[in-house]
């Protein structure tokens, strides 16, 4: 298998298959594109998700809180706390997880979340520090929102723009070899889209105003979550190529490296469906966020289209990040 998701197909044969009973207290299950699952308890729902952060070498502590609570998010829950799993290579010194626990701190208190614990260890097993997030969230049990919630005919939105996060990774990571070629005025834009990587309010805002699907955009981008949202609402959907916001910073880091944007991860974008797309995306507007419609729900069929072509939309493959390093000798 290629570096990142493991893909689809591989997942509903070898892993989806092998999930212990079904509870009857649990209103979601795992599934293609769900990345939460949901857990009735009382009048309230208990959101629950778990992600790793492995693409990038910087502030991976403060992405690993943000990327999690967007997940929660996502359900139209408000996240309340993590767990986080910190694994570092054989040889780390104290200095290191001091480091990457005040950008967890910093991430915690800017979405006023806890800590309330989770593990860490030195291991041979890593070759760079691994920090795996599970968080928490809560809401009324009759409000979550589902990936799989998307109808026939619903509007697709986009929340700001596409590849924000993996246009942040690159800049940050490889800053020093990219200076050489691109203006540092755009890779000091393209580093400050980490103030943009929460989609929390997105999630909260939307979910107030008559959604029926959300799913945060990561690995494989917004072609992968398209897919996902499809397949897990057992629907088609088509995306207008003309329609999607991308930044400049981004098609210029992109271009460089030869990457597609759209299958580049994208936390800071929320992908959503609702069938008044435009009330959506003016409540958006009113709390300064960006949102483009882009596309709509069909009854089948996962499609691209760009001008007179019709480009079908894939399984989500290897994200476009992890073919940088293949680059970095050569620069």
């Amino acid at each position: 298998m290629k570096e990142g998701k493991v893909p689809a197909d591989v997942l509903s044969k070898f892993v989806y298959t092998n999930l212990g009973l079904k509870r009857s207290d649990v209103l979601v299950h795992s599934g293609i594109g769900e990345d939460c699952s949901v857990i009735e308890v009382g009048e309230y729902a208990v959101i629950l998700s778990s992600d790793p952060i492995t693409a990038s070498n910087n502030l991976s502590g403060y992405l690993s809180v943000i990327i999690s609570c967007n997940d929660i998010a996502s359900c139209g829950a408000k996240p309340i706390g993590i767990l986080e799993t910190i694994l570092l290579p054989s040889g780390s010194n104290e200095e290191l997880l001091y480091e990457i626990m005040k950008e967890i701190d910093r991430g915690a208190k800017e979405l006023n979340i806890e800590v309330l614990g989770g593990h860490s260890e030195v291991t041979s097993s890593v070759n760079k520090p691994i920090i795996s997030t599970t968080a928490v969230g809560i809401c009324e049990k009759n409000k979550f929102i589902k990936t799989g919630g998307a109808k026939l005919n619903d509007d697709v939105i986009v929340t700001k723009a596409l590849g924000l996060e993996g246009t942040f990774i690159i800049a940050n990571d490889y800053y020093d070899i990219l200076k050489k070629h691109i203006s540092l005025k755009t890779l000091d834009n393209a580093k400050s889209f980490i103030n943009e990587l929460s989609v929390v309010k997105d999630g909260l805002i939307s979910a107030e105003h008559g959604v029926n699907s959300m799913h945060d955009i990561t690995e494989g981008g917004l072609l992968g979550a398209a897919y996902e949202i499809a397949e897990a609402s057992k629907k088609g959907i088509e995306i207008y190529n003309d329609l999607i916001p991308i930044r400049e910073e981004t098609k210029i880091i992109c271009s460089f490296f030869n990457i597609d944007p759209l299958k580049l991860i994208s936390s800071g974008s929320m992908i959503i469906t609702s069938t008044d797309g435009s009330k959506i995306v003016n409540e958006l507007k009113k709390h300064n966020i960006e949102a483009t419609i882009i596309g709509k729900i069909t009854e089948h069929g996962k499609f691209l289209i760009d001008g007179d072509k019709k480009i079908e939309i894939l399984p989500p493959d290897s994200d476009e990040i992890y073919k940088i390093s293949n680059y970095k000798n050569g620069l």
